[in-house]
This record gives C-alpha cells, structure tokens and sequence, in this order.
C-alpha cells in the first residue's frame, strides 16, 4: 500500500513582523517621550510662574509697610497711595523674570488687595499677584490641538504690624519676632508728645502696653511718624551702668533737644555680619553688627527667640571716642565726622522713605552715585521698647531682666562727638516705624527679618 504524503499549505512568510513591532514600539516611546517633554516644559514654567509671583507679592507687601500704612492705619488716602506705589513696585519685579523663555509683560501680571477698605488693610495689608502666560510654547501638544496652552500662578504676601490687632481680632495679638536688633533698651516714653503716662507721667507713651494700639498713629507733629529726637545713654556719669549711677526711664528736654534715655542692653555676641571698622568692645560690636538673636515682643517665648533683655552694668556708652560713639559712626558710615545717608524726613515724613546716599555708603561709586535716593540703608536700625511702669519697683531704674513689648524702627540720622550741646556719644533718630505687642500678645510669633515690620507670604 502506499501512503501519500499529505502536503501541507505553504506558511506565510513572517519575516519583518520583529521590524514592525519595533517601529510601533518605537512610536509608542516616542509619543511618551513627547508628553514627558511637554509635561516638564509645563511644571518648569508653572515653577518660573510662581516664583515671579511670590517675589512680586513680597515686595508688594514690603511696600506697603514702607508707605506707612501700619503707622498711620486709619489714613485712607495713604492706603490708596500706598497701593498704587505698591502695584508698580510688584509689575516691576515679576517683569524680570521669564516664563520658558519669554520675558513677562505688564499685561501678564494683575495685583489686587484682599482686604482694602477694611479696618484690618491699616494692620495687617494683604497683596495679592497673578502671573500668567496665556501663549505657553509646547513641543508636542500642538499635534492634538492648535489651542495655546496657558499657566498661571497666585501669590499672597502681607506685612504684619501687632499695634492696633486687638480692635480687629477681639482679644490677644502674635507677637513678632525682630533680628538685627540693636543694644538700646528703651521705655515706652514718647519724648515729642507729653501729656501722658510715660516716664513720670510727663510724656506720652509710644503705644499702649495692654493692647499696643499706637498712642499718636500718623507724621509728625501731631503724630510719632517722622518724629525726630536724641538717644542717650542713662548711665550718669559712669563708669559702668550699674547701682549708684543708672537712671530711672527718662524722657524729655535735653541740650540737643527732645530726648529719649536708652540703657544698654545685654546680648549674646553678635555673630552675622559685620563691617570692617568692627570695635573692639562687645557693646560696640552689637551696634555695628547684626546680631542674628531672635528677639520676640509679647508674654510667650520659644527659645531660641528670648522676650527679655538685662542692663549690660558693665559698659559706659557715652563718652568721645566710646563704644556708642564710635559703633554708631562705624554702623552709619559717618568716617570721618560724615559721609552718612540722610533721610529726607520732611516734615512730613516721605513715603517711600528717601535716602540719599552718602559718599561713604558701601556702594557709592560702584553700583549707587553719592545723593542717588534709596529706601533702605544701613542706617535704618530697631530698637527693642520695654514697659516702664511693671516693677519691682515701676517706674524706676531695671534692676533685672524687662519685658519686651515693642519696637521702634528709626534710621539714625547722626552721632555726636560733644563739644556743646548733645554730649559725646549721643545720636539724633527719625521715627519710621512703630510695633507694640502689649502685654496680652501670645502664641506662635510671626517672625520677621531685618526689617521690623514682619512680610510673609501666606499663600
């Protein structure tokens, strides 16, 4: 018998099948490789986009505070004016950033305040920026569809003043912490305005010290802003600070004019940054230098900040060529005798501040011109305020630590040699700024910078 081979129908040839799985496999990566392009063109210029609004809002912020608006809250035509310089100030930094590589617009950039009109905007003023970019370039997406793609960010930043809180909140305020404060305790005496409770009850207080509402909000004369006064060591006549020697707080008439006593205050070493006429002294190191030590207002502390200060008994300020002297020359460049920025201090009192720079100013012929206006200088210094009248006993000289209550932002306008009139290691201030915590502050402060008035963002 014979068997027939059955034949079987031919195979169909599967040679390139690999190729084409490949190229499929290939446009697959690739698509996937578009989108990862396009997704990260897309977080890279959300991050560009925020990052302009942040700064924006804090320079917006910082503004406002240097408008005056805190110290003055119930001036509504400063507050207007205040937003506007407020508004330029933030569409001229976020325009110089770039968004995947196009440069910002004005038209890019809208500002708006949360809280205008409000009795809150006088305290604590809110800004708000929106940054966006309405033509974002993409590599891939265009594919799908022809519409631009668009990214937007928001920023919130606002400044924090606790003078005046209570009224909005109802009960305690934050109290906030400072850095860069300098060795000068004073009382809460208003030597420019008498009538008060401050020192004796001869003159007025700078703010109230259970609720910190400002006691004379506004510029001067009738107001504390712009209110120009000489500091003076209330040492006596030395040596040292100690018993026997130490006045009670004082403020009042003096040979250079009204007059505000200070007492030296003791603090850790100053460890940031200080300027090469650095004196020898730790005094005149605290003054020349600043001084990283958070110092916090109000009746609750978290260490490291601390929210009271001790007499230094062992310097002597005045005196020429002594430590205040000589570390107030060296912090505001008055070498030798001037060369110091200068305050255009009206009255009234210019906002935004306008300093002219002083030909010893660190920049003065590199970046900045002598007479250039600036609105901060080295000059523009804080002070801690502490409360008078809580004993044992009040109204008398420290005898340990004080409680801190406020600060009193002033730019030092000049220091004495002596000579006639204000003696040897006296200093003229200009008030910029006024914060009272009160004795009722409490809770987590709001931390601030060098500046006194504490800006942060908030969204």
């Amino acid at each position: 018998m014979i068997r027939r081979r059955k034949q079987l129908p031919p195979r169909h040839r599967e040679r390139g099948v690999t190729m084409i799985l490949v190229v499929l496999a290939m446009l697959s990566m690739l698509g996937i490789i578009a989108i990862a392009i396009d997704l990260i063109t897309l977080y890279s210029a959300r991050s560009e986009t925020q990052r302009a609004a942040d700064s924006a809002a804090l320079v917006a912020a910082k503004m406002l505070i240097d408008a005056g608006v805190t110290g003055d809250p119930t001036n509504a035509a400063l507050q207007t004016a205040a937003q506007t310089i407020a508004t330029k100030a933030a569409k001229d930094v976020a325009k110089q950033g770039a968004i995947a590589g196009r440069q910002i617009q004005t038209a890019d950039v809208s500002v708006n305040y949360p809280n205008s009109g409000a009795p809150s905007f006088g305290i604590n003023p809110r800004v708000s920026v929106t940054v966006q970019d309405t033509n974002l370039p993409t590599f891939f997406s265009r594919i799908w569809s022809r519409a631009a793609l668009t990214v937007r960010a928001t920023a919130t930043a606002e400044g924090f003043n606790p003078s005046n809180a209570t009224t909005i909140t109802g009960g305690a305020t934050a109290p906030v912490i400072a850095r860069c404060v300098k060795p000068f305790i004073v009382p809460n005496c208003d030597p420019q305005h008498g009538g008060g409770t401050g020192c004796g009850g001869t003159a007025a207080t700078f703010f109230d010290t259970t609720t910190g509402q400002i006691t004379n909000p506004g510029a001067a004369p009738a107001g504390i802003i712009g209110a120009g006064f000489d500091l003076v060591s209330n040492c006596g006549s030395g040596p040292g600070c100690g018993a026997g020697v130490i006045g009670g707080p004082n403020a009042g008439p003096g040979p250079g004019g009204p007059t505000l006593y200070y007492y030296p205050a003791q603090m850790p070493p100053a460890t940031g940054a200080c300027p090469s006429c650095t004196g020898g002294t730790t005094f005149e190191q605290e003054i020349e230098c600043c001084n990283p030590t958070p110092i916090s207002c109000g009746t609750t502390v978290t260490l490291p900040a601390v929210n009271q200060l001790s007499v230094d008994n062992t310097v002597y300020p005045d005196g020429g060529g002594g430590p205040a002297q000589s570390g107030v020359e060296c912090l505001i460049h008055q070498r030798p005798g001037n060369g110091m920025d200068s305050l255009n201090a009206g009255p009234p009192l210019t906002y935004p501040l306008q300093i002219s720079v002083g030909n010893n100013h660190p920049l003065a012929g590199t970046v900045l011109s002598a007479n250039d206006l600036v609105s901060t200088s080295d000059s523009l210094v804080t002070v801690p305020v502490y409360d008078q009248t809580v004993g044992p006993p009040p109204n008398a000289a420290p005898t340990g630590a004080v409680n801190i209550v406020g600060f009193l932002q002033v730019f030092i306008d000049q220091a004495f040699a002596g000579g006639g009139g204000p003696k040897a290691g006296e200093f003229h201030v200009t008030v910029v700024n006024v914060l009272g915590c009160g004795s009722s502050a409490s809770g987590a402060p709001i931390s601030s910078s060098a500046s006194a008035v504490p800006v942060r963002l908030i969204q």
